[in-house]
């Protein structure tokens, strides 16, 4: 059963694949703060705002290599 995802994959629109970005930006977040903070009820908050950082950081990279690649010769 599950080796036949592997031979049939699913198909996922382009504008899909956007969403992934969610979870793995969550999973990194967590895991790392979960390292990093001294006590765990600060966690949620510190990885919430490093997933926007990360996302923040991620969109920046889209729109500066959109641009060069629109406006370089």
């Amino acid at each position: 059963m599950l080796g036949e995802l592997f031979v049939h994959p699913q198909i996922i629109p382009f504008h899909m694949t956007w969403w992934l970005l969610l979870p793995l930006c969550a999973g990194v977040a967590i895991v790392y703060k979960t390292i990093r903070v001294h006590t765990l009820r600060q966690l949620p908050k510190q990885a919430t705002v490093l997933i926007f950082y990360m996302l923040g950081g991620l969109f920046a990279l889209a729109v500066g290599l959109w641009a060069i690649h629109e406006f370089m010769p």
